[in-house]
């Protein structure tokens, strides 16, 4: 950690490099990102903008009229140098021509002459970081074109410029990058299918989905044509419709699928099990009919293989029948053979757990062990920009918990912004052969949105215990 002057610049300039090396997302731009490194190693002195618990003169101009989801990105940088260094960096309205300082940090779509010079000189999916010294004014100029080229803007200013005692740029910075991030992300071509589950099998990939269909990938590549769509189960005699979200796991050299469907006879949803002996089905209900409370709406249930080997089933206890209108994720261990449930549901946790929940919904949930023995999972809800991923975490790695959420979410519509402002989730995790991981959802939650509701694949990777986009490795 940064904690003197020296070891801070030290730092900085090894952050520079590494930034240089990673802030193009494309091999175009390593000309101009080596031409800029090059300025920047040449620096000798910096901008010092702020000390830890110290007062600046800088101040954050930007247009306090863009959206609210741009004004919430550009004030992460306030908060900081509130969190980092504990001093208040005072934010200003730009297109009021009376508030304009002589040291500033202007941040996106202003009319600071620097702001539009700059931001004029990028492409679509570009963004620059320049410093501008000129009679005595300081200026740090942040620029960029398109919404994750913002974000991606924000976040290396915060990273690399924002230290634990100082803050400071060097005073001839010149950054700039490509981050056409969206590039990453594969949207397939499966014309529609809501709540996508992915199965690899010798280089075959199926897609199952709501409806009880499936789609079948023989390229090898997750970007290839898909075939279908095909039926993947025989209907149980009982099944009246809402066939929803089935999951097909491999377990003990059988595909077993967990599902929901609404019984014909006056009753609630719940989650059954159905075996197959290929990928391909057709899957077999093996349960005596759901295996779920039956005085319960359930759905989503997913299989979670502890670490001494009990299976359970994790699912989603809706809100429709609880006595307070709040869905809950319940749990409860499988017998070995997985046709029915052996112990009393566990309450996991409640809808309005996080801080961002804006809805009642417990959606899509999976689960994902990281190195260090902490147990996630993977579950769906609204913020307030839409439908969305957020991650919950058991540090015992014991299903039972205590469970905490965490604030940072996978996919929101927003915190990401390169999905073209699709919201999306009811998320799962799978690998390719090669080792990548990706996150399948479907994206838009609605297809008035624009586009059918349609499974897309995100790279991400662990990180420091928890799951994060892996933007930089878009390998199949």
């Amino acid at each position: 950690m940064m904690k003197r002057h020296r070891l801070f610049t030290a730092l900085l300039s090894a952050l520079l490099l590494f930034t240089s090396a990673l802030i193009s997302c494309g091999k175009e731009d390593t000309a101009e990102n080596e031409t800029t490194l090059a300025e920047t190693e040449e620096a000798v002195s910096n901008i010092v903008i702020a000390k830890r618990g110290e007062d600046t003169q800088f101040r954050l101009a930007y247009n306090v009229e863009s959206e609210e989801s741009v004004r919430d990105n550009i004030l992460e940088i306030k908060k900081a140098y509130s969190d980092k260094l504990g001093v208040k960096l005072m934010p200003l309205d730009d297109y009021d021509p009376s508030n304009e300082c002589d040291f500033e940090i202007i941040v996106g779509s202003t009319k600071r002459e620097e702001c539009v010079t700059l931001t004029n000189s990028l492409e679509d999916g570009e963004y620059a970081i320049k410093a501008v010294s000129v009679d005595g004014q300081q200026k740090i100029v942040i620029a960029y074109k398109g919404n994750y080229a913002r974000i991606y803007a924000i976040k290396t200013f915060i990273d690399n410029y924002i230290g634990e005692d100082y803050s400071m740029v060097p005073e001839n910075l010149n950054l700039k990058g490509r981050c056409d991030d969206w590039k990453s992300v594969i949207v397939s071509k499966i014309p529609q299918l809501r709540d996508p589950c992915i199965l690899e099998e010798n280089g075959v990939y199926y897609a199952y989905g709501t409806g009880w269909v499936y789609y079948k990938n023989t390229s090898g590549y997750l970007d290839g044509d898909w075939s279908g769509p095909y039926d993947a189960c025989e209907v149980p005699a009982d099944c009246a419709g809402d066939k929803w979200a089935p999951e097909v796991h491999k377990y003990n050299g059988a595909y077993y699928m967990l599902t929901t469907y609404r019984p014909a006879k006056p009753g609630h949803r719940g989650c059954t099990v159905m075996k197959s002996d290929t990928p391909e089905g057709p899957f077999k209900e093996i349960s005596s009919g759901h295996v779920t409370p039956l005085d319960w709406d359930s759905i989503d249930g997913t299989l979670y293989i502890d670490k001494d080997g009990q299976p359970w089933m994790v699912f989603v206890h809706e809100w429709t029948s609880t006595d307070d209108k709040v869905g809950r994720f319940a749990a409860a261990k499988f017998s070995d053979d997985l046709t029915s449930l052996v112990s009393e549901p566990i309450e996991l946790f409640r809808a309005d757990a996080p801080s961002w929940s804006t809805n009642n919904v417990t959606d899509g949930c999976w689960m994902y062990t990281t190195k260090d023995g902490e147990l996630l999972m993977l579950w769906s809800n609204w913020d307030k920009y839409g439908y969305c991923v957020g991650i919950a975490r058991s540090k015992s790695g014991d299903i039972a918990g205590p469970w905490t959420q965490d604030e940072d979410m996978l996919y929101s519509r927003v915190m990401k912004n390169v999905t073209n402002d699709y919201d999306g989730g009811h998320s799962m995790i799978f690998k390719t052969p090669s080792g990548q991981m990706y996150l399948a959802l479907h994206s838009p939650n609605s297809s008035s949105a624009g586009r059918p509701e349609t499974p897309i694949f995100v790279p991400i990777k662990e990180e420091n215990g928890t799951l994060v986009w892996d933007i930089f490795d878009t390998n199949n």
